[in-house]
């Protein structure tokens, strides 16, 4: 029987996981180390491992693949097929090379369209009107392996990357269950990526955050939701950092671009093709995200101004 290790840190990993070990019985699991979290900076344990202890099973959490007693444990394990979800390490060549049966990539994007890190999000920001999940063999490049299979999802106008990455983790579960037999048997086809056709997702900065209301107002609205549930979007009203919960509807509009305007029924911001765009929920600093037109009332009930 083949021994099969799982990588993975984050909740959109933990589908995966659930997915493999109630199929095969899984011999390792590797994620991240605990990290200190909240105001009393507790400890806490990454979601793969918290389902790994659910299931009964032990995870690994080495801080560096570079260090000898990484190298020393993964060899001990004799690994012979090896599953990657959002695991967050560079994976050495000599650890690709110790599994017989491969070390295997779930990616949440059309490859090879948005490789990198932060492929869900980009696939919003960029308007494409789909994602999806591939299933690769992991190589030395940067999601450069070939390709086994391809799960693919139409993104919504009103999909935020948090919530288009928790059904693409569904996805992954699936589209996992459906191969795994045939990488385990060594029957799986591969293809070859197009690496012409290939682009960069590159990780998430806090500069992203700030909005450029000289843009359309459908940039606008793909910027908030590709950018939840972090690094957000936001603007300054008085001064005051206000942070974009959500959006809804895009209309036309007879104000200036940075004009904010609201009353009990709704709050809109212009953008700089002379359309609004509906904000739903809006969170003050040391506040709960509100509806937009909660959020405003300390500005008053119903109120119009620029914002920056």
């Amino acid at each position: 029987m083949a021994r099969i290790a799982f990588l993975g840190t984050p909740a959109v990993a933990v589908p995966v996981l659930r997915t493999m070990a109630a199929q095969h019985q899984v011999q390792a699991i590797f994620c991240n180390p605990d990290k200190p979290q909240g105001r009393g900076r507790h400890l806490e344990a990454p979601p793969v491992k918290k389902a790994a202890e659910e299931s009964g099973l032990a995870a690994y959490q080495p801080e560096n693949w570079k260090l000898p007693e990484t190298r020393v444990l993964w060899e001990s394990l004799n690994i012979d097929l090896a599953v990657v979800v959002a695991y967050g390490h560079i994976l050495p060549g000599w650890m690709l090379d110790s599994c017989p049966l491969g070390v295997w990539n779930l990616h949440f994007s059309i490859l090879p369209r948005w490789r990198g890190a932060a492929p869900v999000n980009h696939a919003i920001l960029a308007g494409d009107s789909e994602t999806g999940v591939t299933l690769m063999k992991v190589t030395r490049g940067l999601d450069a392996g070939p390709i086994v299979a391809i799960s693919r999802r139409p993104i919504r106008m009103e999909d935020t990357a948090e919530a288009l990455l928790g059904q693409l983790a569904e996805d992954a579960g699936h589209l996992l269950s459906e191969n795994l037999p045939h990488l385990l048997s060594g029957t799986a086809t591969c293809l070859a990526q197009d690496n012409a056709l290939a682009t960069l997702a590159p990780k998430l900065d806090r500069s992203m955050s700030r909005l450029d209301f000289t843009h359309p107002a459908v940039a606008i609205h793909r910027q908030v939701r590709a950018l939840q549930p972090w690094p957000g979007t936001e603007f300054a009203l008085d001064g005051t950092a206000v942070k974009i919960g959500g959006v809804g509807e895009i209309q036309l509009s007879a104000e200036p671009a940075g004009t904010l305007k609201w009353d009990p029924k709704g709050a809109w911001l212009v953008a700089g093709d002379g359309r609004g765009v509906q904000l739903t929920h809006l969170q003050r600093p040391g506040k709960p995200v509100q509806p937009a037109h909660q959020a405003l009332q300390p500005w008053g009930a119903v109120g119009s101004c620029t914002v920056q």
